[in-house]
């Protein structure tokens, strides 16, 4: 289902689990959201519509749904706000619930860690990262 075109409130969103996903997952790797069975699968593309409509759309969506996933395709620079946006949502969110992260990268599926996401919106913390990456292999 398209996020923006989802009743909000409705009833493939109260109590139910949603998988967030790019819209090229669908069309470049199908397979792995078979996986995800179960889930109310919603898909959005930033580089379509502004990253804010699916923020607004979630965090009523987040209200009451269980929880939230999100799976894109790694190196996306589009795709990985996705990630940000789940991460803000839980941040300012009343309501508690939990959030997962996965990348689909080399064919695979990776989960990603809250704080990796996190991280990744700082580049002078990915830069002190590096340099001790490097100064370690010395």
């Amino acid at each position: 289902m398209d996020l923006m075109s989802t009743n909000a409130k409705g009833k493939h969103v109260r109590r139910q689990h949603l998988l967030l996903y790019g819209s090229c997952v669908e069309t470049e790797h199908p397979e792995e959201l078979k996986s995800y069975d179960g889930y109310t699968k919603l898909s959005f593309c930033p580089e379509k519509e502004h990253i804010n409509m699916a923020f607004y759309k979630l965090a009523a969506m987040m209200s009451v749904a269980e929880s939230l996933t999100v799976i894109t395709v790694d190196g996306s620079p589009h795709c990985v706000q996705l990630h940000y946006i789940a991460e803000e949502l839980k941040k300012y969110s009343k309501t508690d619930f939990e959030v997962r992260h996965f990348v689909i990268t080399g064919g695979k599926v990776e989960e990603i860690s809250s704080e990796a996401v996190k991280t990744s919106r700082h580049l002078h913390k990915i830069s002190k990262l590096m340099k001790k990456t490097s100064e370690d292999k010395r």
